[in-house]
């Protein structure tokens, strides 16, 4: 079996298409139509059906995939074997996620690149729950994201609890969010509704049978909190996104719970996936930076309640 093949089907489903996986291959489209074609007829097996106008993988070409998977592993074990004795170089996929990306990562991307200069680093800023499933479909060779629950399938290092807090302008006078069932007539402004501490604050409420005027949707924590310092409503969010708002009192804290609530901070890889050297040297540039924090290492599945995994 020609290995190229399943290279180029690889490349299609994660690309979406025969065009882009062509430019991804630096070959032609025929060449990647070519390619394909033989590997079904090398198999006896039909991996695309054409839906519309998108070109979708049939249960068949689903279920060879998980296979593919394995077979670029192990590839890239005997790679990473050959290359032992060398300086990191080749491509590492990180993905993180925005407030982690803006407030902790700063100082980790620093100092990798100084430490493995050849190095071609992609990175890319997600949701949570979509790095989680990148991690598992090996689209992203490392996660630094808030845990979403627990996963047999993911190796991962905790960096801490990432304590919450709720924020309002000095302008706004107190509230009590503690007290159940009331109406708030003030804004809540957050990004997206898969966001984790989102979903934590909104659940609380539900419980609490306490209803807000309206949600305002940013995907910018600036603009959340400028928004929020400007008086238009409040927001629930990691402590170190707005240390340095609250201690030169451009924001202040509202009571929400009697012991603050927290997310995790991971760093995780595919349970299955060879660590590379640069993947290594990552990892080891996050507790570097990050060795304030309490640090877990190679934690899977802790065994977290649900609430701190949300």
């Amino acid at each position: 079996m020609d290995l190229r093949r399943f290279i180029t089907f690889k490349t299609v489903v994660e690309e979406g298409s025969f065009v882009r996986a062509s430019q991804k291959l630096c070959c032609t489209q025929s060449t990647v139509t070519f390619q394909i074609q033989q590997l079904e007829q090398e198999l006896s097996l039909q991996l695309f059906e054409k839906i519309g106008r998108r070109m979708c993988l049939t249960n068949a070409g689903k279920n060879l995939l998980a296979h593919v998977h394995e077979l670029s592993r192990v590839m890239d074990s005997i790679r990473l074997t050959a290359q032992q004795d060398n300086e990191p170089s080749g491509d590492l996929r990180i993905a993180t996620g925005e407030t982690l990306l803006a407030y902790k990562m700063p100082q980790v991307l620093q100092r990798f690149k100084q430490r493995a200069p050849k190095v071609r680093l992609s990175l890319q800023s997600l949701n949570c729950y979509i790095i989680r499933d990148a991690l598992l479909s090996d689209r992203v060779d490392l996660g630094v994201f808030y845990r979403v629950g627990n996963d047999d399938a993911l190796a991962m290092q905790s960096y801490g609890e990432q304590e919450l807090v709720l924020v309002a302008s000095p302008q706004l006078e107190d509230i009590d969010l503690t007290r159940p069932n009331q109406h708030i007539p003030l804004s809540f402004i957050i990004n997206e509704p898969q966001c984790i501490f989102r979903q934590l604050f909104e659940s609380t409420l539900r419980h609490r049978r306490i209803t807000m005027e309206n949600t305002i949707e940013l995907w910018s924590i600036e603009s959340i909190k400028q928004c929020v310092a400007g008086n238009l409503g409040i927001s629930y969010l990691p402590r170190f996104t707005v240390e340095r708002e609250l201690q030169t009192g451009i924001l202040k804290e509202l009571t929400f719970s009697e012991t603050p609530l927290s997310i995790t901070a991971l760093c995780a890889h595919h349970a299955g996936k060879v660590v590379s050297p640069a993947m290594k040297i990552f990892m080891e540039c996050m507790q570097e930076c990050l060795s304030g924090q309490t640090l877990d290492n190679a934690v899977k599945n802790p065994g977290l309640p649900l609430a701190a995994s949300l």
